[in-house]
């Protein structure tokens, strides 16, 4: 699908991602019942990150990256770059993209490959999670695509997606089930600090379907409890 830019897609309202900034990637991939999740090859380039926008994405032929350079002049305020590369040994985006990237408003990239000029990219503290780091750059030939689905991270990126990362990783909330996603994700939220705050560990909701978690009763009939110490004979089942 190379050749096509598309220059409009319906991004989220600006109110409405302010308020996932306040949620964990942890938390969102929970409410959307484990997924949303990018692979945990795609990983932060330096501890503390947050990243919150909407999904600008782009499709470059491999180890080609004239459309990321095309795609860094149209990004709107409260993008993030999504950047499908498909090569893992060539840096695809690098630190001078990056500032010209912030001047735009633009709040964080992710990508499928690899990225240059960490240590910069590290100083200004710019945010980027990516596969791998490369010092080889890219030829600047081939049109890939602009504003088309894109595949990172075992996650199929549409434009205006919500694109949440922080120390954990990266996950995706679908546009059109932003709302619904957050409701789920501060309700839950609000939960864990309400037994917090009541010192009722025991309370705290630890599985993704919202509900307290009974070990016991997801083990049963699956395993064999012993009450005496493991020993040889009794792991055998040989006489004493």
């Amino acid at each position: 699908m190379y050749g096509h830019i598309y220059h409009s897609f319906e991004r989220a309202p600006s109110d409405l991602i302010e308020q996932f900034k306040t949620v964990a990637t942890s938390t969102l991939s929970d409410a959307m019942g484990r997924h949303g999740a990018m692979k945990s090859t795609i990983r932060p380039i330096f501890e503390n990150i947050s990243m919150v926008g909407s999904a600008f994405t782009v499709l470059c032929f491999p180890g080609d990256n004239i459309m990321t350079h095309k795609a860094v002049h149209m990004l709107q305020p409260g993008d993030v770059l999504i950047i499908d590369d498909g090569d893992h040994n060539t840096g695809c985006f690098g630190h001078r993209s990056a500032m010209q990237a912030l001047a735009r408003g633009g709040v964080g990239v992710v990508a499928s490959g690899s990225i240059r000029d960490v240590a910069a990219l590290r100083k200004d503290r710019f945010p980027v999670f990516c596969q791998g780091v490369s010092p080889r750059a890219p030829q600047k030939s081939t049109p890939g695509s602009i504003n088309v689905p894109v595949h990172i991270g075992g996650i199929v990126v549409i434009p205006g997606d919500i694109v949440v990362g922080d120390d954990d990783g990266v996950v995706v909330v679908p546009r059109l089930l932003a709302r619904e996603v957050l409701m789920k994700a501060l309700e839950r939220d609000r939960a864990e600090a309400d037994a917090l705050a009541e010192g009722n560990l025991r309370d705290l909701l630890p599985d993704p379907a919202h509900g307290a978690l009974d070990v016991d009763k997801l083990l049963k009939g699956k395993v064999i409890e012993h009450f005496e110490p493991f020993g040889f004979a009794n792991s055998v089942g040989v006489d004493k």
